[in-house]
């Protein structure tokens, strides 16, 4: 996935990076599978809506770099029309951008913002060690923690599985998740390598305002960078909407408010 789309990219950009269409005529419907093409192509992810006699359609496939619908079967003498917005990059472009923005910004913070599941193994130094902390936060839910209760590192592991509350072997109420903290209770484990087994959900169920105005500007900064943008703008008055002075300061700034641990606040 990626924390925003090619149409809020778009939007981010300006309304004159892109154009809309409404109501475009494509096709009469003649009761079999044909093919038809749209007035333009480069047509923007999630931008399109194909209508046969004004009733929203979901059976056709749209080729967005090149602007052909298939698979769509309209009645004979129906009218096939089109909603949609176009740029002048290729929308597959488009996306190796948003997923190139999308490695960068992990890589700048350290941090995943999409609900993903882990599976993290923790070394012991010391087997008093009350406080464990976990690579990704805010913790969603904790699927599973083992312990290797193995008598050396040369066995195969032995995992026994804890139970999370009070008056169990570990808890981790809702301060605790959010910074990714296991506090232990009882059944210590062992010191040695890979000790703890964990397997959690980590993430937000919606991006963080912050983490999609980090991820636009990342994305904006990719696309200014493309050869195929600078081709486009080449030789215009304005040659980007986009000053990137200005981007690189915010970005700075957004990844330091980023790395902390709760970006939420304001």
């Amino acid at each position: 996935m990626t924390y925003i789309t090619a149409l809020e990219l778009w939007k981010s950009l300006g309304k004159d990076s892109y154009t809309k269409v409404k109501a475009e005529v494509v096709g009469t419907g003649n009761g079999t599978n044909t093919t038809f093409s749209l007035d333009h192509e480069n047509v923007i992810t999630d931008s399109s809506t194909i209508y046969t006699d004004s009733t929203a359609d979901t059976t056709h496939t749209l080729n967005l770099d090149d602007g052909e619908l298939t698979t769509l079967t309209a009645s004979s003498g129906s009218v096939i029309t089109a909603d949609y917005s176009y740029a002048e990059i290729p929308d597959s472009h488009v996306q190796e951008i948003l997923k190139r923005a999308d490695e960068d910004l992990t890589d700048s913070t350290g941090r995943v913002f999409a609900t993903t599941s882990t599976t993290e193994y923790i070394d012991v130094e010391d087997s008093t060690q009350d406080e464990y902390f976990l690579t990704h936060w805010p913790v969603i839910t904790i699927s599973s923690l083992q312990v290797n209760s193995s008598s050396s590192i040369a066995d195969a592991p032995s995992w026994k599985t804890l139970t999370q509350g009070l008056g169990n072997d570990f808890i981790a109420n809702a301060d605790d998740l959010k910074i990714g903290r296991l506090r232990w209770i009882d059944n210590f484990p062992d010191k040695g390598k890979d000790r703890i087994k964990i397997t959690y959900i980590h993430g937000y169920a919606s991006t963080p305002e912050r983490v999609k105005e980090l991820a636009t500007l990342l994305s904006q900064r990719q696309m200014i960078h493309s050869t195929i943008y600078q081709t486009i703008f080449k030789g215009r008055d304005d040659s980007s909407p986009v000053n990137l002075d200005v981007v690189d300061k915010r970005i700075e700034a957004l990844i330091r408010k980023i790395k902390r641990i709760d970006i939420e606040k304001p």
